[in-house]
């Protein structure tokens, strides 16, 4: 029998956390790793979320220029022109921030400019580092806009419902973007822990492959005779401290690329003898899906 390995190991522990987070990533510390990580630091700004990215480059955009605007406060009074004509240490903190903004940015107004050869110096600085940043953050934005990213809403639970004459494992998953992806194949793996070893069992599905990923998809693994799943319990999966495994893959008409996508479900977010609603519609003609509806289920009589 070949052996099985998703890359975890085979040391395990009935009470580990999941593998595979919620967005898709791996659940592993590194560590030991040099201080410096030029290229981890590239990997965090291209993958982290719009929101933290955007936080963090107008937070940095400000601190750059709170400090330069500290800077030229601490310089003589003649080191900038037309600054100290004002009324208030407050205005002129603002003036010499709104002077850091301009330098930075490389527009200047022309109301101020630097006299003294320190100022001189330090705007000319400022003005390297600017040039330097904007361009860091233009490549970091082409990077972000041009990496393909497969975005799949997958169902909060995964279900054991009725199938055919017995029951199977079921979740649903959809393409949430407009962008067409073909030659769609999903894989799940199942990875519990038995006598402090990590054991993995591939689940066969009813269908793995399919080649328009346009609607909804409901993915089966029958459980029979056959599977590992047979005849197990709620307590057993806990016992075994059991995580559903999925790995999807797919080509991006878009981006003309294969993209990926990775979801996993702990034994915890099982829901037993119940089946989805549809969330398919006609709608004016056409099909229609509802991605708020995936997740909706009733309850069945336990057979």
């Amino acid at each position: 029998m070949e052996k099985k390995d998703l890359g975890f190991g085979e040391q395990g522990s009935a009470q580990s956390n999941r593998f595979i987070n919620k967005n898709g990533g791996i659940n592993v510390i590194r560590k030991g790793l040099p201080f410096f990580r030029p290229y981890d630091l590239y990997h965090s700004l291209i993958s982290m979320n719009w929101t933290k990215f955007i936080t963090l480059i107008t937070a940095s955009f400000f601190s750059i220029n709170i400090l330069f605007a500290l800077i030229y406060a601490c310089l003589e009074k003649t080191a900038l022109s037309n600054l100290y004509n004002k009324s208030s240490e407050i205005q002129q903190f603002w003036d010499s921030f709104f002077f850091s903004v301009q330098t930075i940015t490389t527009v200047g107004y022309g109301a101020m400019s630097p006299e003294s050869n320190w100022a001189k110096i330090i705007s000319s600085a400022e003005s390297f580092i600017g040039l330097l940043g904007f361009a860091l953050v233009t490549g970091l934005l082409y990077g972000r806009f041009s990496k393909p990213i497969m975005k799949i809403k997958y169902s909060k639970n995964i279900l054991v419902a009725p199938f055919k004459e017995g029951k199977a494992l079921m979740f649903k998953m959809a393409n949430q973007r407009s962008s067409k992806l073909i030659e769609a194949e999903v894989k799940v793996i199942l990875i519990g822990s038995k006598n402090g070893k990590r054991v993995y069992h591939d689940l066969p599905l009813e269908l793995k492959k399919i080649n328009f990923f346009a609607l909804s998809w409901t993915v089966v693994h029958p459980i029979n005779d056959k599977s590992f799943l047979f005849q197990q319990t709620p307590k057993n999966l806990k016992e075994l401290n059991a995580e559903i495994v999925i790995l999807v893959k797919a080509f991006d008409d878009s981006f003309s690329q294969v993209v990926y996508s990775r979801m996993s479900y702990k034994y915890n977010e099982f829901i037993w003898n119940a089946k989805f609603e549809s969330s398919i519609f006609e709608e004016e003609g056409k099909l229609s899906i509802d991605l708020q509806q995936m997740d909706n289920y009733i309850q069945t009589q336990e057979s």
